[in-house]
């Protein structure tokens, strides 16, 4: 089952446990692939509180491959990432862009995805060229947190960990900030050789991303039970 089929799933969990519980939102699908929604959302106190949905402990935020042409960096649609992790590594590519250009530069090219031949990027690999490009850039969760600060997201729901708030509480729940980093590998890559009918070896080379959000602690509270969501809403109203 693909990551992408198993993330739908957990999302469908987290809004049936929502709606059992009696305070579920507006949202009665997951949002996908789509990076302009929220996932969930839940109700307390006549307030309404978006959420993002992760589903499972290793918050595992997928991969692509993104494409730069006319200086511009553009994720492919096959991507096993989430949209919004997407735009932040497009985010992140910006800083790499003087790098990205200089391999396209030596590779006489002018845009990534490339064939070349694979000297060529057997030789821009001994020149240094990939290194810049091939990092892992390691950020802290406000990186996640101001970007879904701009959709209204004030929480975060995580497979096995629970429920977790992201800047602010607004619902006063009894759940824990997320703490940890998100790591985003970056790297330039290329594809098996394959001969022409001149015998050159030629490869196809390509920008790819791996995204994984690593979290500290765990929450008392989830979304992805009915119970433990009665439970949540009993401790906020001061009920034994």
């Amino acid at each position: 089952m693909s990551s992408n089929v198993e993330g739908f799933k957990y999302e469908k969990r987290v809004i049936e446990a929502l709606a059992a519980a009696g305070v579920a939102g507006q949202i009665r699908e997951g949002a996908g692939a789509s990076s302009s929604s929220a996932d969930a959302d839940f109700v307390v106190n006549g307030e309404r509180h978006l959420v993002e949905v992760k589903k499972d402990s290793f918050a595992q935020m997928g991969g692509t491959s993104v494409k730069y042409v006319n200086g511009e960096f553009v994720p492919v649609h096959s991507s096993t990432m989430d949209s919004d992790t997407v735009e932040l590594v497009v985010r992140e590519l910006q800083t790499k862009k003087e790098h990205v250009d200089r391999l396209i530069s030596f590779l006489e090219k002018d845009s990534l995805p490339v064939s070349c031949e694979k000297d060529a990027w057997d030789t821009a690999k001994t020149a240094g060229l990939l290194r810049p490009i091939n990092t892992k850039v390691r950020k802290d969760t406000s990186f996640l947190v101001e970007h879904y600060k701009s959709k209204g997201v004030d929480y975060i729901q995580i497979g096995n960990a629970g429920l977790f708030y992201l800047d602010k509480n607004p619902a006063k729940l009894p759940v824990p900030r997320l703490q940890g980093e998100v790591d985003i590998e970056l790297r330039a890559g290329r594809s098996g050789s394959r001969k022409n009918s001149q015998g050159v070896s030629y490869v196809g080379g390509s920008l790819r991303a791996q995204g994984r959000l690593k979290f500290r602690g765990t929450s008392p509270f989830t979304l992805d039970s009915e119970d433990s969501i009665r439970k949540m809403m009993e401790a906020i109203n001061g009920k034994k």
